[in-house]
């Protein structure tokens, strides 16, 4: 190995490690993997634009379930479902949308799975606000669109998220690029975890936050569960549509 190849070896070691580092406190200020762990379901409503969704996801397995007024969506383990169809979700897609929300709600802690890769990008300068930046990337094969990239930009004194600037790859790997921006705010703690209440979309570009999208989600009656009630839930339904997810 040249030396070059070694400096920049290294450099990519030392990001890496001080990203490790970076995530460690973001957890902690957010209330600790520990206690995340400690649950086995994660249940809230969520306001989409003036429409309620009742979403509940099993902590250890990430099966799912989700019940508007319209519709019905689950993943059972295996397969992702709608009923009746899903013509009234994000996408289109039972598949895309059953852990869309979750996903997001449940950053930090989520970032500690298998296969996720977190470097330090330094501070960063966003609308004139300083932040510290992590870049979190995906091992092959992890989870169903292992191509997105996220960009955290923490608090730099408390080290809670404020923004993720993200790329959607599952309708376009091809032009993945990072063009929205979500905004974390209304955190209160819930069961020793701090959670946000609050995400709003903007347009994003060259490190700098633009339009509001009006995409706003708010979160309400946000509870984590020792115990889920009732796993049928994520069964799939008769006359559901289903989405393959996992290979058989």
């Amino acid at each position: 190995m040249s030396q070059a190849e070694q400096r920049k070896e290294s450099s990519f070691d030392l990001k890496e490690n001080k990203g490790t580092v970076l995530l460690e406190k973001c957890l902690r200020a957010h209330g600790g993997l520990d206690t995340w762990k400690s649950f086995k379901g994660l249940g809230y409503t969520l306001n989409d634009n003036g429409k309620d969704v009742y979403q509940l996801t099993h902590l250890k397995d990430r099966r799912a379930y989700l019940k508007s007024k319209k519709y019905e969506v689950g993943f059972d383990g295996k397969v992702a479902w709608a009923l009746p169809d899903a013509s009234e979700v994000s996408g289109k897609s039972a598949a895309f949308y059953y852990n869309l929300d979750f996903y997001f709600i449940s950053v930090p802690f989520l970032l500690k799975d298998p296969g996720v890769n977190a470097s330090y990008e330094g501070k960063a300068q966003v609308n004139e606000k300083e932040y510290e930046s992590l870049k979190i990337t995906f091992g092959s094969g992890v989870g169903f669109t292992p191509e997105d990239v996220y960009y955290l930009y923490l608090d730099p004194e408390t080290y809670v998220l404020q923004i993720l600037t993200y790329s959607i790859s599952y309708f376009d790997k091809e032009n993945a690029g990072i063009n929205s921006a979500k905004v974390y705010s209304d955190y209160k703690k819930v069961q020793g975890l701090l959670m946000p209440h609050k995400m709003e979309n903007f347009e994003w570009a060259d490190g700098e936050m633009g339009k509001n999208k009006n995409h706003l989600r708010v979160f309400r009656d946000i509870k984590f569960l020792e115990k889920i009630p009732d796993e049928a839930v994520f069964n799939v339904p008769e006359r559901a549509q289903i989405e393959k997810i996992t290979k058989e």
